[in-house]
């Protein structure tokens, strides 16, 4: 999910942005995102299960939702004048051609003040109907 999301974002750049294959932290968990404004981070997916229901013999159903959260700092006093476009490009990143069998695709966008950065945070939700099947 991760690999697909960065492709898409480097086939379509925006400009005085950039994409960086790093992670958003550094070894000691410090966001690179605030020391590299205007770089965009993508974060590992993460995934979980809630049962929709359970049948006695060991079947049922859970939706399965992998998320993955991009980062990108900017300078708060001063905005970049393409913000808006890049915001607007990544969230369509929700409608990617991953594989069949998502339901639901959703982008929650979320800001922050960190001192004089603000920082736009992209949660991803991918959500599949996953079949339990008991085998015989």
């Amino acid at each position: 999910m991760r690999d697909n999301i960065l492709t898409y974002l480097k086939a379509n750049p925006i400009q005085g942005f950039g994409v960086t294959e790093e992670l958003p932290w550094d070894t000691t968990e410090n966001p690179l995102y605030l020391k590299n404004m205007k770089k965009i981070y993508v974060n590992q997916p993460q995934t979980a299960q809630d049962p929709i229901f359970d049948t006695l013999d060991g079947g049922g159903a859970v939706d399965e939702t992998t998320t993955v959260t991009v980062y990108v700092a900017t300078d708060a006093k001063n905005l970049p004048t393409h913000y808006d476009n890049m915001v607007t490009m990544i969230k369509q990143a929700r409608l990617l051609d991953l594989t069949t069998g998502w339901r639901q695709r959703q982008t929650d966008v979320t800001t922050s003040f960190d001192l004089d950065a603000l920082v736009t945070e992209f949660t991803f939700n991918f959500t599949k109907l996953i079949i339990n099947k008991q085998e015989q």
